[in-house]
């Protein structure tokens, strides 16, 4: 019988020893409670953890950078990573993932639950003696549960973001609302970046600035290049900061033709506007030069018609204005329908803005010319020379723009009527173009001493019998 016996006494020998060593190897598996919470902030400070409903997504910088825990196994989406897979994807960032696969779904939910707020302490008594109850206010301890409990912390609300891809823009500003997150870089060229979602790249803005707003979350480099960086309080950034401007002047220059998009210049942009006028009117003063050597007879004619009647040219040069390009569409269409006509409109388009290039030409010299000839009269001078006469005129008609220019780049407190210059010298050129042309087709491109020119008269008839 002590034979029979002595399998079952080492059996329920060796299920003792195991239940007595049981908790001393589940202690072994379980890493200790300061190594989770070294894990819980190493994580946190390189991904963003989104709670699944089996185990848990990290999120890090870039698209490429987002995989699972899900029952141990590390995935994307669905397909399982290796080590090596992981190492090539997350660089130094996989031994913190991989740490984080050997704990099961209940563990990862709880490491990364958020902590619960302490209850509020309940109040201590006075040392001294409760006043006697009033009858507007109960006796303490009346109520049934005694003093009310404090009210509950409320919930810290979770942000949703609608998830884009990289922004990129050309000749135009880019806005990251707050309910938006970029999942890779945001680049303007020519434009400006504001901020007020989240950017998991970086951020680079060529010729504009870049504006963080307290909603911002920046997780990459921010750069700006002709602009500058703004950064609000309460906005979030991980990165650095690369800035490059020439000045931190508030001018900009607008795109002529764009809208929307600026261009931060600084103060180069007023210099560079007044260098542009000052050219024009160089080469504009070169043109009127040439025009007088070469015609200056019909100069004269198309001058004196714009004196005479200069109501008349003007209606005539705005209605040439309006039905030029209209009128050359219509023509090219006609020539177009018959097989004859094609090959005449490669010659009548080019001759056309020729002709009209040569007649605003001639009427602006031929107004510069008057101008100057008036302004001579009254200066006093005998017989100027007629390009000297005609450049006086022209100084005259550009001098309010010239004015306006260089009042631009003053400082300043002596910047107030440079627009108004400004305007009074777009006028005051608009008209002169307008006028010469219209002087020049009434004339014939100065042909014609007057506008329209006699008609002869018949011959007498001839003598009857002859």
């Amino acid at each position: 019988m002590p034979q029979r016996l002595l399998p079952i006494r080492r059996l329920v020998t060796a299920l003792v020893v195991c239940a007595a060593l049981a908790p001393a190897l589940a202690g072994a598996q379980t890493p200790p409670s300061a190594e989770l919470d070294a894990l819980r902030r190493d994580t946190l400070a390189r991904f963003e953890v989104v709670p699944l409903r089996q185990g848990l997504a990290l999120v890090g910088r870039g698209r490429e950078r987002r995989v699972e825990i899900v029952d141990g196994l590390i995935l994307d989406r669905g397909t399982p990573l290796s080590g090596a897979e992981l190492r090539a994807r997350l660089g130094s960032d996989a031994g913190t993932v991989l740490r984080l696969s050997y704990l099961d779904n209940a563990s990862l939910r709880a490491l990364f639950a958020p902590p619960a707020t302490p209850p509020a302490p309940a109040p201590t008594a006075p040392p001294a003696a409760a006043p006697p109850p009033t009858p507007s206010s109960p006796p303490p301890g009346a109520g049934v549960g005694g003093p009310p409990p404090a009210p509950p912390a409320p919930p810290v609300a979770t942000r949703i973001y609608r998830r884009t891809g990289a922004r990129i823009a050309v000749g135009k500003s880019i806005a990251i609302e707050e309910d938006e997150e970029v999942t890779d870089a945001v680049v303007a060229v020519g434009g400006r970046i504001r901020i007020a979602g989240r950017v998991r790249d970086d951020v680079v803005a060529i010729g504009g600035s870049v504006e963080l707003l307290p909603t911002a979350d920046v997780r990459g480099d921010v750069t700006s290049i002709g602009g500058r960086v703004t950064i609000s309080p309460g906005a979030q950034h991980v990165g650095a900061v690369h800035h490059a401007t020439m000045h931190d002047w508030p001018v900009a220059l607008a795109w002529p033709g764009v809208t929307g998009t600026w261009l931060d210049l600084g103060g180069a942009g007023r210099w560079l506007t007044l260098a542009g006028t000052l050219t024009r009117v160089a080469l504009l003063a070169a043109a009127v030069s040439l025009v007088m050597l070469l015609a200056r007879g019909r100069i004269s004619r198309i001058g004196d018609a714009a004196a005479a009647a200069p109501l008349r040219a003007g209606f005539i040069g705005v209605g040439l204005q309006l039905l030029f390009v209209p009128a050359l569409v219509v023509a090219s269409i006609a020539l177009a329908i018959t097989i004859v006509g094609l090959p005449f409109v490669a010659i009548l388009v080019p001759l056309a803005l020729v002709t009209m290039f040569v007649a605003m030409l001639l009427g602006f010299a031929s107004l510069a010319h008057a101008v100057g000839g008036w302004a001579a009269r009254r200066l006093g001078w005998d017989a100027p020379a007629a390009i000297g006469v005609a450049i006086l005129g022209l100084a005259l008609i550009v001098l309010p723009t010239v004015l306006s220019r260089l009042i631009g780049v003053a400082p300043d407190a002596l910047r107030a009527g440079a627009f108004t210059l400004l305007a009074v010298g777009t006028i005051v050129e608009y008209i002169a173009w307008t006028v010469g042309l219209g002087a020049a087709a009434m004339t014939g491109l100065g042909r014609w001493a007057t506008a329209p020119p006699p008609i002869p008269a018949p011959a007498d008839a001839a003598p009857a019998g002859l």
